[in-house]
């Protein structure tokens, strides 16, 4: 109906905590999670059910988006797949957000404003990072520079001013590190389909379906590229 506020489905299948969450006109009215082990199963179900909650239909969308990452290889690679595929059988337009973005903007802002470092876990005792600030005036939560990839013992040095927290999925374990701060908090990630709907509402969102092909990882892939081979000189005779 012309009007009508519009619809964004949006999917986070990279995270521990996997989720689907459908939000009308910028305000989320379905969301659905489960754990990322259930999630290659479950995903089109946990799609129809946020559907069905809302009263509406794949066509009726405006959007679709995953989160691109940082994230788990394979479960990135399965909510951008399944993206894309949607794009195309349907021609609703999509893209892929940053993860981390997601992160910042589900922590919420709080009474004012305040800085927000969003990690995902690269394991080795390393985090892929990034700060933001995040006031209850300005939306989305503002990047303060680039994503980084950061021990955990280093991650207060990107603390600007106060208050601040850091958040993600399996942060509280950060508080056992020797030296860490009493006042730099400590903030657990839930299901983030929900401020993704809302990032993908935004005016401000690119939809580029090319992004879908484009996941971030924490950490570069452990691979070398092989090196050429030297061809055989002959024998002088």
């Amino acid at each position: 109906m012309t009007g009508s506020p519009l619809l964004h489905l949006a999917l986070d299948t990279g995270s521990p905590t996997v989720s689907v969450a459908l939000a009308r006109g910028g305000s989320v009215v379905a969301e659905r999670s489960v754990a990322m082990d259930r999630s290659s199963v479950l995903l089109l179900s946990l799609v129809q059910e946020v559907l069905t909650e809302g009263g509406a239909q794949l066509s009726e969308l405006a959007g679709i988006a995953a989160l691109r990452g940082p994230g788990s290889f394979t479960g990135l690679r399965i909510g951008l797949a399944t993206v894309l595929g949607l794009h195309q059988a349907l021609g609703v337009p999509a893209t892929a957000l940053e993860t981390l973005r997601a992160l910042a903007l589900a922590a919420g802002s709080g009474a004012g404003p305040r800085t927000v470092i969003a990690v995902v876990d690269a394991l080795r005792g390393d985090w892929t990072a990034q700060a933001f600030v995040s006031d209850p005036a300005v939306f989305p939560p503002r990047p303060v520079g680039e994503a980084v990839l950061i021990s955990g013992a280093d991650l207060p040095s990107l603390a600007s001013g106060s208050p601040c927290i850091v958040t993600g999925f399996g942060v509280s374990r950060l508080a056992e590190l020797p030296g860490w701060p009493a006042d730099l908090a400590l903030v657990e990630a839930g299901p983030l389909a929900g401020a993704a709907a809302r990032l993908a509402a935004d005016p401000a969102t690119v939809w580029d379906p090319s992004l879908l092909t484009a996941p971030l990882y924490a950490r570069p892939p452990a691979v070398t590229t092989p090196r050429a081979r030297r061809t055989a000189q002959p024998a002088l005779s």
